[in-house]
């Protein structure tokens, strides 16, 4: 069997990290998934493809929380947070008896050997492990990986939408996650535990004593 592993949120200041592991029996059974990015779809083509591919093949999904995050960076990077998810997701799945032989992941270091090598390590064996970057634009088995993980990851989102309010995406980038996190520092409170306070975007934004934050 071959399986794929990719990987949600990894940038975001809002949220969890989710990782999500699928396995086949070849490229066949994949096929009909195509190459298509999680991030070249919209919302409805993701939730669609989501319950084609989960109905599908076996999979695994791993969530690490945003307070999670940050406690795990205060003695790691987030490529080895990220790693360790990517290998516990892959793990949940030979323990469920499949024998996967090989694995792709979309590789979150700039040295592709590097990262497979340290999921590798992580595993613990018995598969070989292969990564590279834009994997999941080009290969079917990790584009599909992808999708899961975004649409569990937009669950998770809306959920906390639902408690927190209008959050957007949780990645820095959004005008409405920025808006947000400037709210909530301005009112001098500790953090919910829905943003990662380890976060640069958290240090650059904090207003320094006796000093207002411009919206």
């Amino acid at each position: 069997m071959i399986a794929g592993v990719d990987e949600a949120g990894k940038g975001a200041v809002i949220g969890p990290l989710v990782v999500a592991a699928l396995a086949a029996p070849d490229w066949e059974a994949v096929r009909e998934f195509g190459r298509r990015d999680s991030k070249a779809l919209n919302p409805r083509q993701r939730e669609a493809l989501y319950e084609e591919i989960v109905a599908a093949l076996p999979f695994a999904v791993e969530d690490r929380s945003a307070t999670e995050i940050d406690t795990a960076r205060r003695h790691e990077s987030m490529n080895a947070i990220v790693a360790g998810a990517h290998a516990a997701a892959l793990r949940r799945l030979v323990l469920e008896g499949l024998p996967i032989s090989i694995a792709y992941l979309d590789a979150c270091d700039v040295r592709e050997g590097r990262y497979a090598t340290d999921v590798g390590r992580r595993i613990g064996g018995g598969c070989t492990v292969l990564a590279s970057h834009r994997a999941d634009s080009t290969l079917p088995i990790v584009a599909a990986a992808s999708i899961v993980a975004k649409v569990r990851r937009d669950r998770a989102i809306e959920a906390l939408s639902m408690e927190y309010g209008s959050i957007g995406s949780g990645y820095p980038s959004d005008p409405v996650t920025r808006r947000f996190i400037d709210a909530l520092l301005e009112e001098r409170t500790p953090l919910p535990p829905l943003v990662r306070a380890s976060w640069r975007t958290i240090s650059d934004r904090r207003p320094a004593p006796g000093q207002m934050t411009l919206l």
